[in-house]
């Protein structure tokens, strides 16, 4: 006959239906899992099956064959289906199995056989928790309680429950038998604290802190939470308090100095504020992220008023020199110098923090700027390409190393690097018309003006205002006297984008000069003379204007201007010399 477990379950489970004091008359008949059984008349045979069964699935559970496993505990659950312990193991292996439902279902019968037995509450606990079932996690904890009133582990999830209930008021009052039993604890005097601010009693869960204050007074940890409790809830003086008299016993303590100064800031009281935070700075442990916050607010502070950058350098110092590794602060650093016109130190700072590991975009930009206003372009091109490989698809950087390479002598390699950062301008004409201006300068220089005049022409088409490609183009075809009506249109153009500009006031003088003007001509190179007292080639052009209107005298002054300015024209000592115009 075919063995059906089907029906022995069924079986098993109407057997289980019968009244509550039959089952625990049978239970209380069983003193342990293996030698004694729910029902007396069970043969030695069946005894001795379900022994060996049960010590199978226990085998075949260690070994993690958790299927075959349950089939030998339902088998003993089959011969004896009114067994708690054998329930209890059913619902382990269900949990194995990922099987919450049936194992609930087995753990909830071995409790109603076996109701004394803790394993089976833990395990239902665990269960009706996996489940989100509270109320029936609530009841189990009171049955463990009942069970073992002395178990503070038991008290302690019966609190927890009922705060997951919502019920604060009994789990307070749980909190507090425990209380009486253990005495004032820290971990209990917090839980009971977080409950009454549940409770919206701000007034007792301050009274939990200062019991703890009043039994360890040198515990300057329990006065922060009480001041902290208090700010929270808007009793601002009194957390002040506590942060000052925190202080009379640690003066460099850095939550009560940032406290403190936050205060003070909030008033606007600024430089007060500063009197607490420069404290906090000097300790190696203060939070960087605050740091930082503070420092940005007082970066703001210093530039609109002068009286608050002494604060901002001293607090700035102080970060830089305890974390030198903070690239962040150097950056700061950084930005701080740029808004006050420091090229060089902005430079290094950034310099500094790109050393470190930074990797922002927007810091190599500035970065690579800054290093051709100060002439470095050794540095900037060799950085350059770095930040090029950090961040390849970032046009700026290509243009910036170009202009970099181009001044160190590097042109091909410059032509090369342009030509390439070309492909990722998108949607951005005056950008691409850098790129073409840049490239018209350098071929140039190179004399290959072919390819010179068709960039500049590239750019103009781009953006057709831009007054350095207008100059440099215009400049450009007078010095090589072609077009030069063209050019000087084209300066003309960028005179009235860019007026009282000394470089394009020469640029559109010297076009008039190439064309015979010189009446015309002497009043714009005058003009830029004047702008650029100190510029060679600015002088030099004025020079000869004034000999070409038979000033001679006048002419040979400015010719010497310029040769003090650093003039090295090829033409320039002749002159002087002789006191001719050569050309």
């Amino acid at each position: 006959m075919k063995f059906n477990s089907a029906i022995i379950t069924a079986t098993a489970i109407i057997t289980l239906g019968t009244s509550c004091s039959g089952v625990k008359e049978l239970s209380e008949q069983s003193a342990t899992q293996l030698n004694a059984y729910t029902e007396g008349s069970l043969s030695y045979q069946s005894q001795h099956r379900f022994k060996f069964l049960f010590l199978e699935s226990q085998r075949l559970k260690a070994l993690e064959e958790f299927e075959k496993a349950r089939t030998m505990m339902g088998q003993c659950l089959a011969i004896d289906p009114l067994n708690a312990d054998a329930h209890y193991e059913m619902a382990q292996l269900y949990i194995r199995g990922e099987n919450i439902q049936d194992a609930l279902f087995h753990a909830e019968q071995s409790k109603i056989l076996n109701p004394q037995n803790t394993w089976t509450l833990e395990l239902l606990s665990q269960l009706y928790y996996a489940i989100g079932d509270r109320e029936g996690q609530l009841e189990i904890c009171k049955d463990l309680v009942t069970l073992e009133p002395s178990n503070v582990e038991y008290q302690y999830r019966l609190a927890s429950t009922y705060t997951e209930l919502g019920e604060y008021k009994k789990a307070l009052d749980v909190y507090n038998e425990v209380q009486q039993k253990i005495g004032l604890n820290e971990e209990l005097s917090i839980v009971k604290e977080h409950l009454y601010i549940q409770m919206g009693n701000i007034q007792m869960a301050a009274f939990e802190l200062k019991a703890l204050i009043a039994a360890f007074p040198n515990e300057i940890r329990y006065q922060k939470m009480l001041a902290e409790l208090y700010h929270a809830n808007d009793l601002t003086e009194e957390s002040v308090k506590i942060y000052k008299d925190i202080l009379l016993k640690n003066p460099t303590d850095s939550h009560a100095n940032s406290a403190l100064a936050e205060y003070f800031r909030l008033k606007k009281n600024y430089l007060k504020a500063f009197e607490y935070l420069t404290l906090s700075f000097d300790d190696p442990e203060f939070n960087l992220d605050v740091m930082l916050q503070v420092l940005s607010s007082y970066l703001e502070l210093a530039l609109q008023d002068e009286q608050y950058a002494i604060p901002l350098e001293s607090l700035l110092k102080k970060a830089l020199l305890n974390h030198p590794e903070q690239s962040v602060f150097h950056v700061l650093s950084g930005d701080y110098s740029f808004q006050k016109n420091e090229t060089k130190k902005a430079y290094n700072a950034y310099e500094k923090a790109l050393d470190l590991g930074l990797s922002e975009f927007s810091i190599w930009n500035r970065y690579l700027i800054l290093g051709l206003e100060l002439e470095e372009y050794v540095k900037t091109s060799s950085k350059g390409m770095k930040s090029i490989e950090l961040h390849p698809i970032q046009p700026t950087l290509y243009l910036f190393t170009g202009l970099a390479l181009s001044m160190n002598g590097e042109k091909e390699k410059a032509i090369n690097l342009w030509n390439k950062g070309l492909n990722y301008v998108v949607n951005n004409r005056p950008l691409k018309s850098e790129f073409y201006n840049s490239l018209g300068d350098t071929y140039h220089s190179l004399g290959n003006y072919i390819e010179s005049d068709n960039n500049y022409e590239k750019s103009l088409v781009l953006s057709a205002d831009n007054p350095v490609t207008l100059n440099n183009y215009s400049y450009y075809l007078s010095l090589r006297s072609k077009d030069l009506e063209k050019a000087l249109s084209l300066s003309k153009k960028c005179n009235e984008l860019m007026p009282d500009q000394p470089t394009y006031q020469d640029t559109y003088g010297w076009i008039l000069y190439k064309l015979g003007r010189f009446s015309e001509a002497e009043k714009w190179l005058k003009k830029a003379a004047e702008g650029e007292s100190n510029n060679a080639v600015i002088l030099e052009h004025y020079g000869d204007v004034l000999f070409r209107l038979n000033r001679s005298k006048e002419a040979l002054e400015y010719w010497e201007r310029a040769q003090k300015a650093g003039g090295l024209s090829d033409t320039l000592n002749q002159k002087i010399q002789e006191g001719v115009l050569y050309e």
